[in-house]
């Protein structure tokens, strides 16, 4: 699915309150990330036109090689940051080389601290296999409470350690129905007949749907990337607001997803009014209990409408909290995962053809990862926060990831420029969103 101009990497911060060092990265991710085999594993056959391409171990992998020691240009700021994470954005990783890659970068406006940036190739794995990775990489996994299930157990772990993790990470979720984290075909509750009749009529739905509406925030992309980030939210202000609406986090979090682009088109001149936008979610179907070392991608594509053009927020969550159903969304992301499964079995001529079915049917990307509800040490030093961005698709160049992680939620936007000319702009105009968000609460 990965173009030139719309490369399919995966790009995550953590950020630490106190100095890690480069030594101390190195020998972490020595000892842990490369339990998994696809980090020391490049793409072999890459030219062969018949057969498909392998996975090929690097002999004398070497961690330093993968691992970069940075500082961020004067004046060390967020602007900065963002600036270098866009640039990133915009390169591809090197396909004669295992595909990540990260930057720890010092000088990133957090007091004594520093961050890492991880770059990672969709083809390794999606964002609940990297979950399931992160929480690997973290001092002591097994005291990590997860608002899904159980953390799997790592690889050539101590299965003792395995049966703690379980027993501690085993929580009930109170985000509700996230498009990442409910929306699983296990949970379907309907006979054969119900089956039959849903999935019929979303196939119908998928071959049928219309074109997108024509905003500026669709057009021909260019191979330049922007990159932002909202202030985190507490997770607790989100929940009060769900109760009040007895709607779920995620639609909370869509209906302000909705309110930041109508208060985008606007700020550009363009009338909203009664506009809805297609968002592609990606959806969860297998649980983060069920992952194993070989990673891999275990998700469909759903296509959700957000009402952009209410201004409303209380009808913006009623709406979403009547649209986002596991039914629709389960049924739908099995079906993309079918197709497109398929599809990377064909020539490339007949795979392009397939994802040229999938243009102008959205806006962009919504994805949303329920993270840790505690914090995590790594190395030995606190993880305070983090973020992520989602790659975008076909001739979709907009992407909203939220994660949640030690009791707040924190919003990544990424875009191509020639959609997105400030992504500053739009993470604004979502901290807007949550600020009226919060005046509910008050009333």
């Amino acid at each position: 699915m990965g173009r030139t101009d719309n490369l399919m990497t995966i790009t995550g911060i953590l950020w630490f309150d106190e100095k890690v060092s480069y030594e101390d990265v190195c020998d972490r991710l020595e000892e842990r990330l490369l339990q998994f085999d696809r980090f020391k594993q490049k793409i072999g056959g890459r030219k062969r036109r018949l057969r498909r391409p392998y996975w090929e171990t690097v002999e004398d992998f070497d961690i330093e090689s993968h691992v970069y020691d940075i500082s961020l240009p004067e004046p060390a700021n967020d602007t900065k940051f963002q600036e270098f994470i866009g640039r990133l954005m915009s390169r591809p990783l090197d396909e004669r080389r295992p595909l990540w890659e990260a930057y720890l970068i010092d000088d990133v406006d957090r007091g004594d601290g520093n961050a890492i940036t991880f770059r990672i190739n969709h083809s390794l794995g999606d964002g609940f296999a990297l979950l399931y990775v992160l929480l690997g990489l973290a001092d002591n996994p097994e005291e990590i409470e997860l608002p899904i299930g159980n953390v799997p157990q790592a690889p050539n772990s101590d299965p003792s350690e395995a049966r703690s993790t379980e027993r501690k990470s085993n929580v009930h979720s109170d985000s509700g129905r996230s498009a990442d984290e409910g929306a699983d075909l296990s949970e379907i509750r309907f006979g054969k007949a119900g089956l039959a009749a849903t999935t019929l009529k979303e196939m119908d739905y998928l071959l049928r749907m219309p074109d997108e509406a024509d905003t500026s925030l669709r057009g021909e992309l260019g191979s330049r990337k922007h990159a932002s980030w909202t202030d985190g939210v507490e997770l607790d202000r989100i929940k009060e607001i769900k109760r009040q609406h007895d709607a779920t986090v995620n639609d909370v979090l869509l209906a302000v997803t909705a309110g930041a682009l109508r208060r985008e088109l606007e700020g550009r001149g363009e009338d909203t009014e009664g506009l809805q936008l297609r968002c592609t979610v990606p959806v969860n179907l297998v649980p983060i209990a069920d992952r194993t070392e070989q990673l891999g991608n275990g998700f469909g594509l759903a296509f959700l409408p957000l009402p952009v053009g209410e201004r409303d927020l209380g009808e913006r969550i009623e709406f979403m909290r009547d649209n986002v159903g596991v039914e629709k969304l389960g049924v739908e992301a099995y079906l993309m995962y079918k197709l497109l499964d398929f599809g990377g079995m064909l020539p490339d001529m007949a795979q392009e053809q397939l994802m040229t079915m999938f243009e102008d049917r959205a806006t962009g990307i919504v994805t949303n990862v329920p993270g840790p509800l505690n914090t995590m040490d790594f190395a030995g030093t606190e993880v305070t926060d983090m973020v992520f961005w989602v790659p975008q698709a076909v001739d979709q160049g907009l992407g909203v990831s939220l994660i949640t992680y030690g009791g707040s939620v924190r919003v990544g936007v990424a875009g191509d420029a020639n959609l997105l000319p400030d992504a500053d702009s739009l993470a604004k105009h979502f901290e807007a969103e949550i600020d009226h968000l919060e005046t509910q609460l008050e009333e």
